[in-house]
């Protein structure tokens, strides 16, 4: 049982199947308790009493019935008259309507009523109204008692109110602890006919999408009810602040074969989707790789056996803004469940590694789909209906950085809801989510997007496109922010640019690394540019020169001390130095203090003393370097 719909509904089963286990009444259970709660049943009906719970464990549960509500009738104020009432309606062929009267009045006429089935009946009819609180209010007093009882009748059923327990708590606070969510129609990504699977780029300036849309074929007036439809992989432009309508994509695109999901690199370029085909009566959904080049887009390439299985299904991709990680949903073989969720790392020669399974804290032996990597390289957001959730697919999402996390997040109340949710695609703010969805009474399904509550955001980035001038393009650019965090870009050669994402509320360090060119290192402060005011996303590099100096971003502490920033600073100098052993660096600034404090950082770093020379002097006006 992992859904509300499917926990309400099973309580009828739930009860006859308590009720195949039971093997009888316990002893105490033959007392006559009709002292309970101060109301005793009258004198001399004990003996009408004593007969009722006779023909109970005989199993004569309509005579026991009819002898307790002949009882009711004359000492209608005695709980235990309709705590019995309601065990024979359960025994007795499963009287719906009798469990709910007799257990709700029995716990009305004794809250504290001392057997632990009432408080376990009564905690079902709660769960069955959607009164969660009173649920597990009502299931913790059952175990409080049951704790210390033996009897066969309690102890068959302690298994399902822990179940139930984990549920009403679980439902309890959701309902408790609703999160914000307000969706809104995307204009010009919904139309009049039906949207699925959006996907926004990192520039916030082209969307990919499903839509079902009428093949080109003769149709009648008559028929036109009768119209086939095939889903189109579209793409639209945002246009003075507003999507386009969108238009289906050209070929390798649209080729007539199902088609999946979308995901994008930083510099919008190289797309990778999936594509469903059919051979010998098997379907295999298999993951491609589509360049654009100069506005063209090229032809679609597997990813090849490391990704793509002969017999599984791989499907969803999600990349890395830096195209150095691809997240993917797949049934291979080696899996915890039916679907999970996978990712494959680029390689320095350019293959993908082995896949990996994100492991327990992501997936269950349900099935985990949809991936979805925000632009910080690190916050999941996936479906899945194997975790605690609400119905269906839900919506859940996870630092996958951290190795701590053992379970991922709902996203909760009213997000998820107990239909299925899938597809969640998260702007790089971190603010603004986007999905398809079909609400009841909505003629199509279409785009909607909602501001995401804080705690389910990911790092707010930016985006950031250098143009670069000049004959060195850089082979590599690294972008460094946070604890670690780190994205290794590639140049786009045909254009002659480079995407980044950038965190927009911490600093971070751009470095652009070229063999015969000097390291140019960038300190960026909330996204901005430190040092410079202008021509910001112009950058150049020189070639290697000796005894020449090069200006370094480093802003000292108090004290000629250096500050995170300064050291990520330093730490990419590093980087180049170590990768070309042959050089030698000297560092100079106004002070040789200051000088000294970037040297054993770089010493700190393991770099090697007889690399490395500094001083301080007047005629020097900001921190540099000079290669030796």
């Amino acid at each position: 049982m992992s859904t509300i719909a499917n926990l309400a509904s099973g309580v009828r089963v739930l009860y006859v199947l308590t009720l195949l286990m039971l093997v009888g009444i316990g002893n105490h259970a033959l007392v006559a308790q009709d002292g309970v709660c101060g109301v005793k049943v009258k004198a001399k009906d004990h003996p009408l009493f004593n007969d009722a719970l006779t023909s109970y464990s005989q199993k004569q549960y309509g005579k026991s019935a009819q002898l307790f509500r002949k009882l009711a009738q004359r000492n209608s104020k005695v709980a235990a008259v309709q705590f019995w009432l309601g065990m024979n309606a359960v025994r007795d062929g499963f009287n719906v309507t009798g469990v709910r009267r007799y257990f709700s009045k029995c716990i009305e006429l004794c809250p504290e009523y001392p057997h632990p089935l009432a408080h376990y009946y009564m905690a079902l009819i709660y769960y069955t109204d959607e009164r969660y609180e009173e649920a597990v209010d009502q299931l913790e007093t059952y175990f409080q008692i049951a704790n210390n009882n033996d009897d066969k009748e309690v102890v068959a059923v302690y298994e399902e109110a822990s179940n139930y327990l984990y549920w009403s708590q679980f439902l309890a606070d959701a309902h408790l602890n609703a999160v914000p969510f307000e969706p809104y129609v995307v204009k010009g990504l919904s139309s009049e006919h039906d949207e699925m699977m959006p996907y926004i780029t990192c520039n916030g300036e082209e969307a990919f999408f499903l839509r079902r849309l009428p093949q080109k074929s003769e149709v009648t007036f008559y028929a036109r009810e009768m119209e086939e439809t095939m889903w189109q992989l579209c793409s639209s432009k945002l246009e003075d602040g507003t999507f386009s309508k969108g238009m289906p994509l050209p070929a390798p695109f649209n080729s007539g074969l199902p088609e999946g999901n979308v995901s994008l690199t930083a510099d919008g370029n190289t797309l990778y989707y999936s594509v469903i085909t059919s051979s010998g009566g098997y379907s295999n959904s298999d993951i491609y790789c589509v360049r654009r080049v100069n506005g063209k887009w090229k032809k679609a390439e597997n990813l090849g056996p490391q990704v793509n299985g002969e017999h599984s299904w791989e499907s969803q991709p999600s990349i890395t803004p830096d195209g150095n990680t691809l997240y993917f949903a797949s049934n291979r073989k080696g899996g915890l469940g039916g679907t999970d969720i996978w990712r494959c790392r680029k390689l320095k020669n350019g293959d993908w590694s082995r896949p990996e399974n994100l492991g327990s804290a992501v997936n269950t032996r349900g099935n985990e789909r949809c991936p979805f990597i925000h632009a910080d390289g690190h916050t999941l957001y996936f479906a899945s209906d194997g975790w605690q959730g609400f119905g269906g697919y839900d919506f859940y999402f996870t630092n996958v950085n951290d190795s701590d996390a053992n379970r991922p997040v709902n996203l909760g109340l009213p997000i998820n809801t107990e239909d299925n949710e899938l597809s969640l695609g998260v702007m790089p703010n971190g603010r603004e989510a986007y999905y398809a969805s079909k609400p009841s009474g909505a003629k199509s399904s279409d785009v909607r997007m909602f501001d995401l509550y804080p705690a389910a955001r990911g790092n707010a980035m930016t985006f950031h496109r250098f143009v670069v001038k000049g004959d060195i393009l850089p082979q590599k650019t690294t972008v460094s922010y946070g604890r670690g965090m780190r994205a290794n870009y590639t140049t786009d050669t045909c254009h002659g640019s480079i995407s980044v994402m950038l965190p927009a509320n911490e600093s971070s360090v751009v470095a652009m690394i070229a063999d015969g060119a000097t390291p140019l290192v960038m300190r960026f402060d909330g996204g901005k540019r430190v040092g410079i005011d202008s021509l910001e996303d112009t950058v150049m590099l020189f070639p290697i020169t000796t005894d020449t100096a090069y200006p370094m971003t480093i802003e000292f502490q108090p004290g000629d001390r250096l500050s995170e920033g300064d050291e990520a600073v330093v730490a990419a100098y590093v980087a180049y130095l170590l990768d070309h052993p042959q050089l030698h660096i000297e560092v100079a600034c106004p002070r040789s203090t200051q000088a000294k404090a970037i040297v054993d950082y770089m010493l700190k770093m393991h770099l090697r003393r007889e690399r490395l020379s500094y001083r301080g002097g007047t005629d020097v006006k900001r921190p540099q370097f000079i290669l030796k």
